[in-house]
């Protein structure tokens, strides 16, 4: 089993314990081991903080529906559109 498949396992687990704020907190921690929160980004990796949150919504969405196996498509999968609007107040603040 690779590194991150290990990793969103035990975070998922941790999750179903959890309360639904702190699953959402913890999902945007995740988040912000990748996408810096900062302003800073990288060449492969852009920061969330670039995005309007209608646009981090629309994207999210289309990671889940995407039939690839990219390392977004398996994180987002798991999501209901209810978690990514959640996210989305989380990161952005609530408008």
């Amino acid at each position: 089993m690779n590194k991150i498949s290990f990793y969103f396992i035990l975070f998922f687990s941790i999750s179903l314990f959890a309360s639904e704020d702190q699953t959402i907190n913890l999902i945007v921690e995740n988040c912000k081991s990748c996408h810096n929160l900062n302003i800073e980004t990288t060449k492969k990796i852009p920061s969330i903080n670039n995005l309007e949150k209608d646009e981090f919504v629309r994207l999210m969405k289309k990671y889940k529906n995407d039939k690839d196996n990219s390392v977004m498509s398996r994180i987002s999968r798991v999501l209901t559109n209810r978690d990514i609007l959640k996210m989305a107040d989380e990161i952005y603040g609530k408008k």
